[in-house]
């Protein structure tokens, strides 16, 4: 094989690899674009709301109905309990109790006036000191009323604030069933995601060799057509070069002849 022919062929061979190696690239960038769009996650419903790539999770829109339920009560709760004094609460309970309280003990002081009475004792040392008993005994009643109010204002704080909690926690889990959506919709994204890659390396793969068996048989023809027998290839841009594919003798008959 001539230089030029060497020459003509490497250059050919690097045209045409150039191109497909343009090919093979833009078929790795796609290949690596579907292996993306693949790994990103995608929309997911379920029973209680899903999950969307343009806005997030979400709820719908009766489980996002009771969350919001929950919410107001906890709030309402929350400003009762701001609002409690508890002496103020446990004046109250115990003012309720007294007056539960307070026929029974006043039936009994005049049951025991009539009895004294009755007995002529009611202005005696004896009947006052039976008098004396029973307003004490009376009075701890209305002590141990004070004390149990106190106990029940306490437990009806206490009450508030775990019923607070308690929706405080409702709305925490319904919060968190979007996020278990999202969540799902990535585990399918990466389970998609290595069998996209895997496609991607062998779409990749393919492209490279395709392209490196086309841009080998282009110099394997070249050089298969140059070494063929009587063709011959010279730079036609020397001096006294010519270009030709005929023989030697095939030259001598077609060269033109001049009188001596």
């Amino acid at each position: 094989m001539s230089a030029w022919m060497q020459l003509g062929a490497s250059v050919l061979g690097g045209i045409f690899a150039n191109k497909q190696a343009k090919k093979a690239q833009s078929a790795a960038n796609e290949a690596a674009q579907f292996a993306y769009e693949q790994s990103r996650p995608q929309n997911y419903q379920g029973m209680f709301g899903g999950y969307d790539t343009g806005t997030g999770e979400y709820l719908n829109e009766d489980m996002q109905a009771m969350m919001q339920q929950f919410m107001d009560r906890r709030g309402q709760t929350a400003a009762q309990i701001q609002d409690l004094n508890p002496l103020e609460l446990q004046q109250s309970l115990y003012n309720q109790q007294l007056g539960l309280l307070q026929p029974e003990q006043e039936r009994q002081a005049l049951a025991q006036e009539s009895r004294l009475l009755q007995q002529g004792r009611l202005g005696s040392t004896g009947g006052a000191g039976q008098m004396q008993a029973l307003q004490e005994a009376q009075g701890q009643q209305r002590l141990g009323l004070l004390s149990n109010s106190y106990q029940q204002a306490q437990q009806t704080q206490d009450a508030m604030r775990q019923r607070e909690m308690q929706d405080l926690a409702a709305i925490m889990q319904l919060g968190s069933i979007p996020g278990q959506y999202a969540g799902q919709s990535l585990n399918f994204a990466n389970q998609r995601a290595g069998a996209a890659f895997n496609a991607a390396q062998m779409r990749s793969g393919a492209a490279l060799g395709r392209a490196g068996a086309t841009a080998g048989m282009i110099g394997s023809a070249l050089q298969g057509f140059n070494s063929q027998e009587g063709m011959k290839f010279t730079n036609p841009f020397a001096r006294g070069g010519m270009m030709t594919g005929f023989s030697s003798a095939q030259d001598n008959a077609r060269r033109p002849t001049y009188p001596k």
